[in-house]
Parts: C-alpha cells; sequence; structure tokens
C-alpha cells in the first residue's frame, strides 16, 4: 500500500515546535500510511525546543524525520522589540529559498519511489507566505494553528478591515469609553472592545502590516488545521462553515499529557503542585499557561488574578529574548522578577 509524506514547518519557538511534534505523533499513529519530515528553522533556541529537537534527533521516532535547515542572517536585532510579528515574518521570508530547495530535494527522492508519494505542506501560521512553495512545486499546503478557532475568527477580521481601512487600528480613547462599542469578529459570540485586542494591531512599526500579509494567505491554503474541538468551540466553529474561507479540520486537543522532561523543573516541584492540586475543592482552580507573553502583560495578568481572590496555577516561564546587553535587553534571571512587587508574598 503507497505512503503519504507530509513536509512540516513550524515557526521557531518551543510553543509552535511543541504543538506541531505532539499533532505530527497523533497522525502517524492514527494510520501507519503517514510519513512527516519537519522541517526545523533554527533561532533563538530555548532548552525547552532544544529538549523536543534532541529527543527527534535521538530517538529518531518511526515514521518521522527531522531536517534542520542551514541557519540564515536573522533581520536587524531591535526590530524584536518594536515589532515581533515583523521580525519573524522578515526571517520566515529570509528562509524560503533554504525550504525550497529542500522540498526540491525530498521530491526528487522520492520521484523514483513506487511506495511513498508527498502530498503537501502544513505551514506554521507565520510560515504562510510558504504557500508560494507548495503551488510552485504541485503539492497541497495547510496551514496549522497552534492558537484556537476565535484568533482564526480575528484573522479573517483583520483581512476584511485591512481592505476598508488599510492602516493600524487605533488605540480607544481612555476618557471615552462608551465609544468603545466593540468589533463583530467571527467566532466571537460579543462584540470585542478595541482595547483588548492584541497589541499587534496598534503596532505602527512593522507588526500590524507583518501580519494583514500572514493572514491574507490563508485564502490561498487548502485547509486550516485549527488546535480545537468542537465542545469546546462550539459557536466559533459553525461560524467557518460557510463556504467562503478553506475547509475548517478541528484536531485538538493537541496535548502531550505525560510530558517531556523540562530541563528547568525538578520533580519535587511537580509532585508539590499535583498534592497542592489534590487538596483544593473540585472546579475552583483557575489554570493559566499563555504564549510568548512579556513582562507588562505578565504584571497586568498577576494584578487581575490577586484582585480576583481566586485559587489559581500559573504556567509562567521568563521572556526569551534574542538581544544583549548592548541592545538595551532586560534580563530576567527568574519568572519573579517580572511579578509586581510582593505578589508572591500576598497570594500565599
Amino acid at each position: 500500500m503507497k505512503k503519504v509524506e507530509l513536509i512540516f514547518v513550524p515557526t521557531p519557538g518551543a510553543g509552535h515546535l511543541a504543538s506541531t511534534v505532539e499533532f505530527v505523533k497523533r497522525l502517524i499513529h492514527h494510520d501507519d500510511r503517514i510519513l512527516v519530515t519537519i522541517l526545523s528553522i533554527e533561532w533563538n533556541s530555548s532548552g525547552f525546543a532544544d529538549a523536543y529537537s534532541e529527543w527527534l534527533a535521538t530517538s529518531q521516532p518511526d515514521r518521522i524525520q527531522l531536517i534542520q535547515l542551514s541557519p540564515v542572517d536573522p533581520p536587524p536585532l531591535h526590530l524584536w522589540t518594536l515589532a515581533p510579528e515583523a521580525f519573524m515574518y522578515a526571517l520566515i521570508q529570509s528562509y524560503i529559498p533554504h525550504v525550497r530547495n529542500a522540498v526540491t530535494n525530498i521530491l526528487s527522492m522520492k520521484s523514483t519511489s513506487d511506495s511513498t508519494r508527498v502530498a503537501g505542506l502544513v505551514l506554521d501560521l507565520f510560515c504562510s507566505p510558504m504557500v508560494d512553495v507548495a503551488t510552485e512545486l504541485g503539492l497541497s499546503s495547510y496551514i496549522y494553528l497552534t492558537s484556537n478557532a476565535s484568533f482564526f475568527g480575528l484573522v479573517l477580521y483583520l483581512q476584511a478591515l485591512h481592505r476598508q481601512n488599510g492602516s493600524e487600528f487605533e488605540y480607544p480613547n481612555p476618557e471615552n469609553p462608551n465609544k468603545d462599542l466593540g468589533h463583530l469578529i467571527p467566532g466571537f459570540a460579543n462584540p470585542v472592545p478595541s482595547r483588548v485586542l492584541p497589541s499587534l494591531m496598534f503596532n505602527k512599526h512593522g507588526s500590524y502590516t507583518a501580519f494583514v500579509k500572514i493572514a491574507e494567505r490563508f485564502k490561498d491554503a487548502e485547509g486550516i488545521v485549527i488546535n480545537t474541538f468542537e465542545e469546546l468551540e462550539t459557536y466559533a466553529l459553525s461560524c467557518f462553515v460557510n463556504g467562503q474561507n478553506p475547509p475548517i479540520y478541528p484536531v485538538g486537543p493537541v496535548i502531550h499529557p505525560d510530558s517531556l522532561p523540562h530541563p528547568e523543573l525538578e520533580q519535587l516541584q511537580r509532585d508539590r503542585i499535583m498534592k497542592w492540586l489534590d487538596n483544593q475543592p473540585e472546579s475552583s482552580v483557575v489554570f493559566l499557561c499563555f504564549g510568548s507573553h512579556g513582562p507588562p502583560q505578565v504584571k497586568e495578568i498577576a494584578l487581575g488574578l490577586e484582585q480576583s481572590g481566586q485559587r489559581f496555577l500559573w504556567s509562567l516561564r521568563m521572556p526569551e529574548t534574542p538581544l544583549n546587553d548592548a541592545a538595551g535587553a532586560v534580563h530576567y534571571k527568574n519568572p519573579e522578577e517580572m511579578l509586581p512587587e510582593g505578589f508572591l508574598e500576598r497570594i500565599q
């Protein structure tokens, strides 16, 4: 029986790589005919991302191949501080020739095989410009969203609004909060106030422009694969079954319940957390686990948690920064330094 090979291109970063690997593992366990090649983009590696890469490289799971792409010169590092989405967009653009070469080589090797055919590319959100590579080489392309279906609605809304306005969003006037009537975003049951939109929507240093370019390529994909499930986002998913968008494939929750050993997490700490959870009343703890939020957002979340009086468990990691001290980076020795002064003492 002929096998099918999929080529995944994840965005560099722990959250994107981990989600991609877990989705890939689920795919190959679902069907013995599926083979997967992961093209790894190297940049600003972390201990957690390195653990995943090392696991792939050393264990060589059956039917998964990891190819490390040649490094490129990154965009100017100051851009990461001003506009991280613009930085990532520029980085991905510089990797397109390397991805094209890697995919071409894979196709060349498989062209003489009677047992395997390459079916398509599965691209992370930021890698959506690479749909052109798939088109050039006669392959299908799919976008894999590590976030949720509501975020896909925001992507669609951004495109529509940009066609009308053609510029960044404007911050609402705090002196006239009643004028912030909210945005009718697909996938959201209620209007979304401007003040809670992601900061990239207001970024005038390139983040907004870069994200518009990324979002515009979604329509060229043959499908959108999302880390969500019907029971969690019934309303959001129902909004996209209209034939106007590429087909949506909810494949979540993509998780790793056993988890890989985190190099910075001791077993004793894990046991202490599990014991504390076991002692709490049922359904009484809020679990927070966000992505790459910076120190200002961490402080705001901490203040909100403290004011709520709610029991919580917060998975918090230090922000990853590619900048050195000469470039004005603020380095943290531990996550506690990002929290409001006295926060840990007050919540005990």
